[in-house]
Order: C-alpha cells, then sequence, then structure tokens
C-alpha cells in the first residue's frame, strides 16, 4: 500500500490515558506506523497495536493489515514484555514473547515509560477523585484529602514507582507527580507554579521511607545500602558512602533471590553449569545452561556488585558470561534492552550524519587523523554496511578529543599481550590502521585485565560484545575514553536514568545529532 492521506489517530494507552497523533501521511505498514508512533510519543519499549475494527462493531482486533487501518481510527497499544526464553533454534536467536509468566524473568520487566501510567487507588479514594474531578470540571474547585486518603495515594504510587525503579531521579519522580495530577486535576495545588510540586516533595520522601522498609526486609537492591552511619550505629559508614545503586540505566540493578531459592540451591546450579562447560559445545545442554543463568541472576549479580571479584575468577565461575548469546541475554535481564538490535538500529540511523561531521573537521592533528580514517573509508566499498559503521565509531574519539590508543589496538600474525584493563585488539595485514579500528580484521581480541576473554571477527561486534561484558561485570567505563562509551549508552542505547551530566563535547555532539 503506498502512503496516501492524513491519518488522524488515537492513541489508547490505558482507560484514563489517550493521545492525539495526526500524520502527515498514512505508513505502508504496520511496523512503520508502530515505530512512528514510537518516534512521536518519546516510547522505549516494544508493542503492538489493536484498532477497534468496523467490520465487527468496533470491537478491538490485531492490527495485522496496514490497509485495515481507517483513516480516522483509535489505536490501543499493547506492551510487548521481552522476557529470558531460550530458543531450541542451531542459532540460538533470541525469542520475544507477550507471555506473562514471569516466574525465570528478572524483577522489573520494563524500563522507565515516557508517560507514567497512574495507578488505581482504594475504591474509597477512586469514589472521592472521582467526585471531585467532576467538580474541577464544573467550576474548577479542588478537593481536600483526609490524612488516609492521602496516605493511600502516596503508598500506592510508591510501590508503583518502586516497580520500576528504586532509586527514581527527581525528574522521574516529578514526571509521576505530573500525571498524577493530570489524571486527577482535583488534586492540583493553587500556591504551585506547576500545581503538583507538593506531591513531587511528598513522593520523593514517600519513597525514602519505603526504601527503609524494605531494606528492614531484606530487599537485595536497598537492603544492600543498609547499615550505614547512624544514631544506633555509630561504626558505620557515611550514609552517602559507596551507595550501590545504578547508575547506567540499569533496570535490574541488584535483584533478590527468586522464590524458593536459597544461595545452596543457586550455587548448585552453578556448579551444575561450570560442569556443562567443560563439555564441547556439541555436547553442552544448551537450555539447561540458560535455564540456570536465569534462576542464579541475583547471585551472580549480588557477587558482582558488592564484592567485584577479577575477572578471571568470574571467567572460572560464571563461564556462560563469556558465551555471546549469554552476553545478551544478561545484558538484556539488567536492562530489559536487546543489545545488538538496539546498537545497530541506532548506529545505522546516525551513521550518515556522524561521517558528515567528520567530513567538516579539517584543521588540526585531529583533522588529519579524520582524513586519513575518511580516506581509508573511501576505499571501501560504499554498499558495505560494515565499513560504514566502523568509520563512524572510529572517528568518535577523535571527534570528541579522546585518546583511544590503549583500547583500540592492533597487532601483526598473532596476538601481543598487552597490560590493558578493557581493549579490543585487532589481528590485520596493514601496518598502520586510522585509530585503531580495522576495516577488515582477521580476528578481534577482546582483552580484560590483561586477558582474552573472547574473540570476534568483526570490530563493531567484538566492540558490542565488549560493551554488554561493561555491564555484565560492572566495569567502570576507561577513563581516556568514556565520552566514547557514554555516547554508546546515552545516545545510542538511550540507556540515560536521567542523572548522568554529559560532558560539554558530548552534550554538544548529542544536540548536533538531534
Amino acid at each position: 500500500m503506498e502512503a496516501t492521506g492524513i491519518l488522524k489517530l488515537r492513541v489508547i494507552l490505558d482507560k484514563d490515558n489517550t493521545e492525539k497523533l495526526i500524520l502527515p501521511s498514512h505508513p505502508n505498514s504496520v511496523q512503520a506506523l508502530i515505530d512512528e508512533i514510537k518516534s512521536r510519543l518519546n516510547f522505549t519499549f516494544d508493542f503492538r497495536l489493536q484498532f477497534h475494527d468496523p467490520d465487527f462493531d468496533n470491537a478491538l482486533c490485531n492490527l495485522v493489515k496496514i490497509e485495515d487501518l481507517p483513516a480516522i481510527a483509535s489505536v490501543k497499544v499493547v506492551r510487548l514484555v521481552e522476557l529470558d526464553r531460550i530458543s531450541t533454534s542451531t542459532d540460538d536467536t533470541i525469542l520475544q514473547t507477550d507471555s506473562t509468566d514471569t516466574i525465570d524473568s528478572p524483577e522489573r520487566i520494563s524500563r522507565w515509560p515516557e508517560v507514567f501510567i497512574v495507578p488505581p487507588f482504594s475504591y474509597e479514594v477512586e469514589h472521592v477523585l472521582r467526585d471531585g474531578n467532576a467538580a474541577f470540571d464544573k467550576d474548577g474547585k479542588v478537593i481536600t484529602l483526609t490524612r488516609d486518603q492521602k496516605h493511600n495515594i502516596l503508598e500506592t504510587m510508591g510501590e508503583e514507582i518502586y516497580k520500576l525503579k528504586a532509586y527514581p531521579s527527581t525528574t522521574q519522580i516529578g514526571k509521576a507527580a505530573e500525571a498524577l495530577v493530570r489524571k486527577h486535576p482535583c488534586l492540583k495545588e493553587r500556591n504551585s507554579d506547576t500545581g503538583w510540586e507538593g506531591w513531587k516533595n511528598r513522593l520523593r520522601h514517600k519513597m525514602g521511607n519505603q526504601r527503609k522498609k524494605l531494606a528492614k526486609a531484606g530487599i537485595m537492591d536497598v537492603a544492600v545500602n543498609a547499615g550505614k552511619h547512624s544514631r544506633t550505629n555509630p561504626d558505620g559508614a557515611s550514609p552517602r558512602a559507596n551507595i550501590k545503586r545504578p547508575r547506567r540505566g540499569e533496570v535490574n540493578f541488584l535483584p533478590s533471590y527468586p522464590s524458593g531459592e536459597t544461595r545452596e540451591s543457586l550455587e548448585t546450579r552453578r556448579l551444575e553449569m561450570v560442569e556443562e562447560f567443560k563439555k564441547t559445545s556439541a555436547e553442552r545442554d544448551i537450555p539447561l545452561i540458560h535455564q540456570h543463568m536465569m534462576r542464579t541472576f541475583a547471585l551472580r549479580r549480588e557477587e558482582i556488585v558488592t564484592t567485584s571479584p577479577p575477572v578471571s575468577e568470574l571467567k572460572d565461575r560464571w563461564p556462560a558470561l563469556f558465551h555471546e548469546t549469554q552476553l545478551y541475554f544478561e545484558f538484556h535481564r539488567i536492562t530489559n534492552q536487546n543489545l545488538p538490535h538496539v546498537f545497530y538500529a541506532a548506529l545505522d540511523d546516525y551513521a550518515p550524519q556522524l561521517i558528515g561531521l567528520y567530513k567538516k573537521r579539517k584543521t588540526g592533528r585531529v583533522g588529519e587523523r579524520m582524513e586519513q580514517l575518511l580516506l581509508a573509508y573511501g576505499k571501501q566499498d560504499k554498499n558495505d554496511i560494515y565499513a560504514t559503521r566502523t568509520a563512524a565509531l572510529a572517528g568518535l574519539p577523535m571527534y570528541l578529543k579522546e585518546d583511544s590508543s590503549e583500547i583500540f589496538k592492533t597487532c601483526k600474525d598473532e596476538i601481543e599481550f598487552y597490560e590493558a584493563t578493557i581493549a579490543l585488539v585487532a589481528d590485520v595485514d596493514e601496518e598502520e590502521v586510522p585509530g585503531g579500528v580495522p576495516f577488515s580484521p582477521r580476528q578481534v581480541f577482546i582483552v580484560l585485565e590483561d586477558q582474552v576473554v573472547m574473540t570476534h571477527h568483526s570490530w563493531t561486534d567484538a566492540l558490542v560484545c565488549l560493551f554488554g561484558l561493561i555491564y555484565a561485570l560492572h566495569l567502570s567505563y576507561p577513563e581516556k575514553c568514556t565520552g566514547f562509551f557514554e555516547f554508546i549508552q546515552v545516545v545510542l542505547l538511550k540507556l540515560d536514568d536521567e542523572r548522568k551530566q554529559l560532558k560539554p563535547k558530548l552534550q554538544t555532539l548529542k544536540n548536533e545529532l538531534v
């Protein structure tokens, strides 16, 4: 179907939350429509669409063919929950399903939404708010809640926020407060510039109190920060010292053990996996390994986050983490994001803009190095997407004026041993490679703490694995190349928890790519 005519949509998020959307033309596919809705409404989650089908008295039906969608229509967003499921196919592909069976999945299965969905409150409070909203619509009158009613709202909102994040940023709490007042305008505050500033402050204090209660109950991701200096614990560390909480958009940073599991039972599963990895690749029980990796996720995160063991020890204890398929699963458990899919989709979108910016850098030392890179890129096949990806990534450290020489290295014939905390070492034919990033390497070695932990045939694929390892092993970004890795985190993967203040050069680049 060709893209024709204006499309007017009423996008339904839930029973009390809808958005109006007018598109200049009719998308040529359902996926194109989904992508457009994602872009316009800033959705970061995957979903399918249902629509009110006029052939069946406007009953909701799955939207399969774009031709079925009228020019003026209501569509409902149905979130797809990506669960950890092992594929039994030969290529170990990652399955996506909207099944609600979450027994083996991490605690949190969604990221913080662009539009916070306000949960229903108690029967009494919902009745009061319904009448209050009607009165507000009629004469602009706000209501006064009893202490118990206000407590119910804060308690319910706090629980909903915690489902998404244990340590939400001030901005995110503000978005929750704004959503509350938008849904229930009778709660608007008269002496507030925004109308919800007081609710924002109450929710912030509520989250602090809730974390204290959950810590006492032994909930792992907040209990790890309990026991700090206080009147009852005068010898403890400062309350703000070494706080362990998500800093790079992690959703499941430090989960609790699955129901029915203990440290001993999870350790038994870990040992079974180690034994499986002693077998040849063909003999390993891949579904069993995957099942055990899911169940032992909390134990693994506890070890990695709280004790920071050396990579050599982790490789012995958790060999599956250094297997590409399981590494991507682990990244998904931590962030609820498909790393290679999102990474390459964003990179392919930004690559032409990035290379265009590189071509404008023609002076100084950076200009000379950039010219060498672009000259090498010019010798590649213009239809080679891998060459374009490599050029776009290789130029980033130069553009940001960072020294990537300790991270991106090359060798000839056989790998040389480097003293490197984090590095990609490419086995190449050329004497010199611009930026240390080759277009056609024989192999690429991923080096962590002076040892090769994984190998790949593609430099960009190796970089994706390296980024996944940084998250899975809770490693810091290389000090001299933080801007490069923050670009991947914030711009390509959009893993920004709204706490990070970007460096001026990176913020400028991000603005140039908008």
